[in-house]
């Protein structure tokens, strides 16, 4: 999930707690876009306001966001390292709830349909964990049942173990909290 590209604009996915995470100034960029009060197209960096604006937002509604919707992390950019602050999708999502406009709209849906991707990649990936775990336990006790097909266990045994482990560490990037 390191690609997420809203209307034109790709954001450089933070990984906080296992969870990608959005810059709080890349999500003004995406709610407000590049222009600045006046709407003379800018194109540096969000227009300071914008910023400003999220930020306040923020602020304003600071307990509704989780430990888990938000954090400021230490960055390492050209100008050296920065304390930034950063939502996780949800935290985003909650952003654009609280935000006003036709981008902010905009907004809205595409995180939603990003956090529906998300899910639907981790189910498939749950499902193909248990899957593993169940054609290894299988496996296990006919060969337990049979006796002489222990030397037979042994073969299959190791690719088993190292499908259904590689399975469980991808669900650990995918659902922070489970175990």
């Amino acid at each position: 999930m390191s690609d997420l590209n809203f209307d034109g604009m790709v954001f450089n996915v933070v990984t906080h707690n296992k969870q990608p995470c959005l810059t709080l100034s890349e999500i003004a960029e995406a709610l407000y876009g590049r222009a600045d009060a006046k709407g003379v197209t800018d194109l540096s960096p969000p227009y300071e306001g914008h910023i400003r604006s999220v930020h306040r937002l923020y602020r304003l509604h600071a307990d509704e966001f989780s430990d888990s919707m938000t954090a400021v992390v230490k960055l390492y950019t050209a100008g050296g390292a920065q304390d930034v602050r950063v939502f996780s999708l949800r935290g985003a999502h909650l952003l654009g709830m609280l935000a006003r406009g036709k981008r902010a709209k905009e907004f809205r849906r595409w995180v939603l349909d990003i956090l529906d991707q998300h899910a639907a990649d981790a189910n498939t990936l749950l499902s193909q964990y248990h899957q593993a775990v169940a054609m290894l336990t299988a496996e296990q006790e006919v060969a337990s049942w049979h006796g002489h097909g222990l030397r037979v266990w042994q073969r299959k045994k190791a690719p088993m173990v190292s499908r259904a482990k590689q399975l469980h560490d991808e669900l650990q990037l995918k659902l922070p909290g489970v175990n």
